[in-house]
């Protein structure tokens, strides 16, 4: 029985090894791409979380009013429940300083204040990238749908090759306003804002269930039908001819053709770095929040789907107008990887997890009586090359010390007895092939 608060994640220390080598290695893979980090308080202030679609928002925030008996005006605060409200905010606070179009990644644990559910968190990791610009000064910007996408595909390859993970991630990619103009011309132009909330909702609650919601906001049944057999097929790249054939309206074309010409730049890079480029068009990845539009995706493991995403990323248009209406004047893109989500996955449920739990520590000095002082001395110039040492605590029996380096994972233990001081060496064992080698002590 755990003590832990539900819905809270917490890892062993060498779970803990892994996870931040790996947000190391997508902070590396961020700013490979040109991302600037920033970073912005765990609170916001209400009207800002609440500035767009409050009621759905408000059933997640983690409130901080009981604090208010302290401090009267902590009641107007909350625990962010994402990163890209916070950055909106950041924006408009500090764009007389930012040069646009500004990219920034963010790495920060998030807040939900809602029930935990599996691979549904209330306090998980969130490894965030924007592009932000403004509309009144940038036409053209599918090239950053294009990198967006390309920076997240290399940071997610990066991770599974990091834990060693027989997988890959899927994209699973769409567009907004070429869906909506799909249902316009199936649906009623009214009745197209339920059924996007309901095909975002599609992969949790089945066929059946989204059929039957159809038909309660007064969909013809066969109509239902045939809006979930349009949604549930995925297309390669190869089938645009296939899409364009289920629409025959103007602006239907306009967004397809947008959508053909984001996936286009794929065809310009290297080719070995094509492994990573594992995308499909699938018109369900819609989102159902209305800043959302044009290009949408979501990835998720090949052979692990109903891990549900673990990577997704959308545009928008006005968010900082919603916190603003005078400042109305930018557009973006956001992309996140949910790293809590994948590592609970591996950590507790892949029994062929092949990466080795080690410690930081390389290297373990033994203690002995005779030659205390000498050893602390060694570790110390270890120490001076940035090697990672540790002595054992206290001087105590050979086996003991070795295993504590065993069950530490510690590669590499340093001997200095008062034999190896009598002939001015120390040696080094390997831990794993017991092979050992002397050094020379230097004065």
């Amino acid at each position: 029985m755990t003590l832990r608060p539900s819905g809270f994640v917490e890892y062993s220390p060498s779970e803990q090894r892994i996870f931040d080598q790996l947000i190391n290695e997508i902070q590396n893979q961020f700013q490979l791409f040109w991302y600037t980090h920033i970073y912005t308080p765990a609170v916001e202030n209400n009207a800002v979380l609440l500035a767009k679609n409050w009621e759905e928002t408000g059933k997640q925030i983690f409130w901080l009013y009981w604090l208010a008996q302290w401090s009267s005006d902590l009641k107007d605060y909350a625990l962010h429940f994402d990163l890209t409200v916070p950055f909106a905010r950041y924006v408009l606070d500090w764009e007389d300083k930012l040069t646009f179009p500004f990219k920034r990644f963010q790495i920060q644990p998030v807040w939900r204040g809602e029930r935990a559910q599996k691979w549904r968190y209330r306090e998980f990791w969130q490894c965030d990238i924007d592009v932000i610009w403004r509309k009144d000064n940038e036409k053209n910007v599918l090239y950053y749908d294009w990198e967006t996408i390309l920076t997240l595909m290399h940071a997610l390859s990066a991770v599974l090759k990091k834990l060693n993970v027989d997988d890959k991630a899927i994209f699973h990619i769409s567009n907004r306003k070429l869906i909506i103009w799909l249902l316009n011309d199936i649906v009623w132009e009214d009745k197209t804002p339920i059924v996007c909330w309901y095909i975002d909702k599609r992969k949790k609650i089945w066929a059946d269930n989204f059929i039957a919601s159809l038909i309660d906001a007064w969909i013809k049944e066969d109509t239902a039908k045939n809006i979930n057999d349009i949604i549930t097929r995925v297309y390669d790249v190869n089938q645009i001819n296939e899409i364009s054939n289920l629409c025959w309206n103007n602006l239907f074309t306009e967004w397809l053709n947008e959508l053909q010409s984001v996936l286009n730049f794929f065809n310009t890079w290297e080719e070995n770095t094509w492994e990573i480029l594992n995308y499909v068009i699938d018109l369900q990845i819609i989102r159902g929040l209305d800043y959302y539009s044009w290009t949408v995706f979501e990835a998720v493991l090949e052979n692990d789907e109903w891990l549900w995403s673990i990577c997704w990323w959308w545009k928008y248009d006005h968010l900082t107008g919603y916190l603003n209406p005078k400042k109305d004047i930018y557009a973006g893109f956001w992309g996140s990887i949910w790293i809590s989500r994948l590592l609970s996955k591996i950590f507790t449920e892949e029994n062929n997890w092949k990466s080795e739990q080690k410690t930081a520590i390389e290297y373990l000095f033994l203690n002995f009586q005779e030659t205390n002082g000498q050893i602390l001395w060694l570790m110390n110039n270890f120490q001076k090359e940035w090697k990672n040492c540790e002595i054992y605590y206290q001087p105590e029996k050979l086996w003991k010390q070795f295993w504590y380096a065993d069950k530490k994972w510690i590669p590499y233990v340093v001997i200095l007895w008062g034999g190896e001081l009598d002939e001015w060496i120390y040696k080094i064992k390997n831990m794993h092939t017991w092979e050992e080698k002397s050094l020379k002590l230097l004065n």
